[in-house]
């Protein structure tokens, strides 16, 4: 057995040389070009060295030939805006001496505000820069809704529902109305690089900033014969009962996300572009105020009067688009452009402050609705 071992030695020997030395043959392939050993001796460039290009993922632009690689951007948005939290007000309520005893009170709804459909735009404005094909790219967001409506009962009891809590002002009329605004401005920065995953995929990661500044305001307004506060008498006044809610605030942080697009021809695809922001927001000029008048002496008495002061805090928002693009290249391409068309859904997390009497309650503001974006590079 072991003069057979010797044996195999010379042939293990003989394998194991043909391998080492296929390793270091005399001619070799080095990104993408044939060197020889002696001339990488001499060059001192035997190994691959970071400062050496290597095209891994190429680069899917827009890449214009001639000229500045500067690109605009105008979207015309038609959002929903919802802003949770914000019922004002309900029918459905049996109260002292309003229905016969033993009676159930009739079914009754719940009347909210802060849901409406309002135009906006966006407007960018991107660099496509010399190195490796990155791009930045600077947009800020224009909305403005604005939601009014009313509840009237037939029985005559309406209740607040922002007051909240056993010893509180529950507050009940004959009618209510309420109006709810919103001021949304955003401004989103990014650095991002576009390459081709494949001959007919995209992908384009991006890390920057978002900063946003907003003014929200909501007045509700309830008339009657008389008012009766809970723990109270009734109070004879015709009123109305006056209760608004404000709040400003800002924040700035750090978003990430994706933009994906799978080409179906040289000019038409499929995209979907995602993000998610971390934001350190602080409000402020946080308020509630409702007033109780007597129209027939002018009189007008504070029932609640809260303010808040600065209040710091981190808020998370996700967004999520999905649509269909066009695009051409012109004048010896030269320049480029594109047109879209989608749909976005914005989630900010805890975003609505809606101060009650027990407690501040916070409340998601969701944005879905259409985008059309045009692009035009030069």
């Amino acid at each position: 057995m072991e003069m057979q071992l010797k044996k195999l030695w010379p042939l293990v020997g003989a394998m194991c040389v043909s391998l080492f030395g296929s390793a270091f043959a005399d001619t070799y392939q080095y990104n993408g070009s044939s060197q020889s050993s002696g001339s990488m001796q001499q060059s001192g460039q035997g190994t691959y060295q970071r400062g050496s290009y290597r095209e891994i993922t190429p680069n899917a632009g827009p890449r214009v030939a001639h000229g500045a690689d500067v690109f605009i951007t105008a979207d015309f948005i038609w959002w929903k805006a919802v802003q949770e939290g914000t019922e004002y007000a309900f029918t459905g309520v049996k109260v002292g001496d309003n229905l016969p005893a033993f009676q159930s009170a009739s079914k009754g709804k719940v009347k909210s505000v802060g849901d409406d459909w309002a135009p906006g735009f966006k407007v960018g404005l991107g660099l496509n820069l010399s190195h490796d094909g990155w791009d930045l790219y600077s947009q800020y967001t224009w909305l403005r809704p604005s939601n009014s409506n009313s509840l009237s009962s037939d029985n005559g009891v309406i209740a607040n529902t922002f007051a909240l809590g056993g010893d509180g002002p529950l507050v009940f009329a004959n009618s209510a109305k309420a109006n709810w605004d919103l001021h949304f401005n955003v401004i989103d920065l990014e650095l991002g690089r576009n390459f081709y995953v494949s001959q007919f995929l995209t992908m384009r990661p991006f890390i920057g900033l978002k900063g946003t500044w907003q003014d929200t305001d909501l007045k509700a307004y309830f008339t009657g014969n008389s008012f009766e506060l809970e723990g109270n008498p009734s109070v004879p006044v015709s009123g109305p009962y006056v209760m608004h809610q404000h709040y400003d605030v800002w924040g700035v942080g750090v978003r990430g996300g994706l933009n994906v697009s799978w080409y179906m021809s040289k000019c038409w695809s499929f995209y979907g572009d995602f993000a998610w922001t971390t934001l350190w927001t602080n409000y402020h000029d946080l308020i509630r105020h409702d007033n109780l008048e007597d129209t027939a002496t002018g009189i007008s008495t504070r029932v609640v009067n809260l303010d808040n002061d600065n209040h710091y805090t981190a808020k998370y928002i996700g967004e999520l688009e999905l649509g269909l693009r066009w695009e051409i290249w012109f004048y010896d391409d030269n320049y480029h452009f594109a047109v879209q068309a989608g749909w976005e859904q914005q989630v900010w997390l805890n975003w609505g402050r809606f101060v009650e009497l027990v407690d501040e309650a916070t409340q998601d503001l969701s944005l879905q609705g259409l985008n059309l974006k045009f692009r035009f590079d030069f």
